[in-house]
């Protein structure tokens, strides 16, 4: 019995793999030729993606990390179950790192760029895969096989970039690296909106929190810069690590768990805003600075990507939809305990990473609870409501690995090249074999 990180989800495979060599994979895969096959990462996912029930596959063996120079241009070859922690330590001691880094570094980088993982003010890691080694069937094809998939197939590598598992067991990824570099960051806390979105220019890496109950905004500002690293930078992350990493999640889970309601409003509006420090600038290498250790504290998490024009009236429907759960009696209650997290993120070049396509930056909103697994009721119809309400108003998309309540009609509502991607899934003889029983239902419905 496999459960993930939130608890929500449980696994309870026919089969299990976890192979060591792509012959053992493929051995695995010839003998599940006529099963259905899903591979699980480090399971820090609250989506119905993450669901197998026939035969799947662990991929933790497949950790290898492999720096390639072509020309002038270096890139790194990834095992796919490889943790994004060891990529970045690996590329430290060569001086350099990703091009992108999400909030968290826990997750396997297949995972990673299988549901569009992101960070703030670029891309999403999905985007910039370059080439990408995946085991699967092909048509008639007897036996199953591992190809790459190169930049020079530019529709089936936009596919692959962010396919959901549906293209077949992933190997190997390979990514560009850049430079290591160093991040300039303080927090400070406005009373509008139009004043956070103002400061991006100056800084780009920005990412800021609509406080609940109080209604006002923390923006944690951040911009690249070639400042040596501050002399105290030591204990500002001692501050990240003991006071927000611990302590404060240790009040979120109080107000989440035993406090009456009234204690969280009361919380937000006069207690934890004097916990934070304004205006302490502090320089550090990027993966300190860009990544939390948000993975101690076990939580479900629900997040929207919403079109730039969109972001003003989307987080006034998010509080009207807040205050009306909150003002529900008994079980129906729902009072949120969290700030809202609001990130920047560049159009991704990719099919259906819920970053792809339009012409302006999507805004990511994130609603996290810390309820305990079995009471989450509450929160789980906040949730769908809101991912209902934002698609129709503001065609916002949930994160594919996070809470996704997604069905048919919004999938293709909210995604252009959902269409297109389906059809490279069903060309590729995948779908069938690759896809659970959820992404069947979008994938056999599009196709017919």
């Amino acid at each position: 019995m496999i459960r993930n990180f939130g608890r929500n989800l449980t696994i309870d495979p026919a089969r299990f793999c976890c192979p060591r060599t792509e012959a053992e994979l493929l051995h695995f895969l010839d003998d599940n030729r006529c099963s259905n096959i899903r591979v699980i990462g480090r399971l820090h996912s609250w989506s119905q993606v993450l669901q197998a029930h026939d035969a799947v596959i662990d991929m933790r063996h497949f950790d290898s990390v492999e720096l390639d120079r072509s020309g002038e241009e270096w890139a790194v070859r990834v095992g796919a179950g490889c943790q994004i922690k060891k990529v970045l330590e690996s590329l430290q001691s060569h001086g350099l790192t990703l091009p992108t880094l999400g909030l968290i570094d826990e997750q396997s980088v297949a995972g990673a760029i299988a549901t569009g993982t992101h960070g703030s003010g670029r891309q999403s890691l999905s985007h910039f895969v370059r080439a990408i080694r995946i085991a699967s069937f092909s048509g008639d094809q007897r036996n199953a096989k591992v190809d790459w998939i190169q930049a020079n197939e530019s529709p089936r590598l936009r596919a692959a970039r962010c396919s959901l598992g549906c293209l077949g067991v992933v190997t190997e990824i390979e990514l560009p690296v850049r430079k290591q570099y160093s991040i300039e960051e303080h927090l400070q806390r406005y009373e509008t909106l139009e004043e956070v979105i103002a400061q991006e220019a100056d800084y780009p890496l920005q990412q800021f929190y609509f406080v609940p109950w109080k209604w006002d905004y923390f923006a944690q500002h951040r911009v690249e810069t070639d400042q040596k690293r501050s002399w105290h930078a030591s204990l500002y992350r001692w501050f990240w690590a003991l006071g927000m990493d611990t302590i404060f999640h240790v009040i979120v889970c109080l107000l989440a768990r035993w406090l009456p309601r009234r204690c969280t409003a009361f919380a937000y509006q006069k207690l934890i805003p004097q916990l934070i420090p304004r205006n302490w600038k502090v320089v550090d290498r990027s993966d300190r600075q860009l990544t939390m250790q948000h993975e101690r504290f076990r939580h479900i998490e629900v997040e929207l990507f919403v079109p730039g024009k969109h972001l003003k009236g989307s987080l006034h429907a998010a509080r009207e939809l807040l205050m009306s759960y909150a003002a529900k009696p008994g079980l129906e209650n729902y009072t949120h305990h969290y700030p809202i997290c609001v990130r920047r993120v560049l159009q991704d070049d990719t099919l259906i990473s819920p970053a792809s396509g339009g012409n302006e930056p999507w805004y990511t909103l994130s609603f996290i609870s810390y309820a305990r697994p079995a009471e989450r009721e509450s929160f789980e119809a906040f949730a769908t409501e809101l991912v209902q309400t934002m698609g129709e108003q503001f065609a916002a998309r949930p994160h594919w690995g996070k809470f996704c309540p997604l069905t048919f009609d919004s999938v293709n509502h909210l995604y252009p090249q959902w269409d297109d991607f389906a059809a490279i899934v069903q060309m590729n003889g995948a779908g069938d074999s690759f896809a659970n029983a959820w992404l069947q239902g979008l994938l056999n419905q599009t196709q017919s």
